[in-house]
């Protein structure tokens, strides 16, 4: 699915960021950038063009997050987003048509929303 490709993380804790490095291994990612912050994400642009998916964590208002999911997505980055706030999931969905995984990550979940993410760029 991701064969030897660059991924992007952008998830503020990093135990989470490694876990979510290793579901998109097992999916043949080669190579993860990572930040902390939607503004450490902005400071990767000049790499972005190599970045084949993003995993954006989000928060309710998170304004900094959305913008940049809303960067990538006009980049032509396929994107997840990410977030332990059930009821940002529905506001989120309303403001971009993204696939959303709840935290604790179940792997099947990022799996359905990556192949989501990647069919939306194709079709």
């Amino acid at each position: 699915m991701l064969t030897g490709q660059t991924a992007l993380i952008v998830e503020e804790e990093f135990l989470i960021a490694l876990d979510i490095q290793r579901m998109l291994e097992a999916l043949g990612v080669g190579q993860t950038l990572f930040a902390r912050t939607p503004a450490e994400a902005e400071q990767l642009r000049a790499r972005w063009p190599e970045v084949a998916l993003a995993v954006v964590e989000v928060r309710t208002g998170d304004a900094p997050a959305l913008a940049l999911a809303e960067s990538l997505v006009t980049a032509g980055i396929p994107t997840v987003l990410i977030t332990a706030d059930i009821d940002a999931q529905h506001g989120i969905v309303g403001m971009l048509t993204l696939p959303v995984v709840i935290k604790p990550i179940p792997e099947k979940d990022m799996a359905m929303a990556i192949r989501r993410a990647l069919s939306a760029r194709l079709g």
